[in-house]
């Protein structure tokens, strides 16, 4: 398993296209969290759990259109890292966070080669 550390390491040094291809992906894999919603709690507890993973994706959305549009009013890569994370880790889809960052960067983790 990837430390927290060493993703934000891997993701700093992308160009600001292959940071964005990877918000994308993750975003995209974290649909896949939003299918699982349907099996898990009451009415209320999936809304909630749909609405948090939705904010994860707009964040990561937001700041892929950052990097697309090369804006310089952005969140920093280490801060984006840390706002995904500590969302995921308080709406209980950590690990799927987890796993999408992993798959999204292993392609540029030389290291575990």
């Amino acid at each position: 398993m990837m430390t927290l550390k060493h993703a934000i390491h891997l993701f700093e040094v992308l160009s600001e296209d292959d940071k964005a291809k990877i918000l994308g992906t993750v975003s995209h894999d974290l649909t896949i969290a939003g299918r699982d919603v349907c099996t898990e709690g009451d009415c209320e507890q999936q809304r909630k759990k749909l609405a948090d993973i939705n904010e994860i994706q707009h964040n990561a959305l937001g700041q892929m259109l950052a990097y697309l549009e090369r804006r310089q009013g952005r969140y920093s890569d280490e801060s984006i890292f840390l706002i995904l994370v500590e969302r995921a880790k308080s709406s209980g889809i950590l690990g799927y966070l987890q796993n999408a960052l992993e798959e999204a960067l292993s392609p540029f983790d030389h290291a575990s080669k």
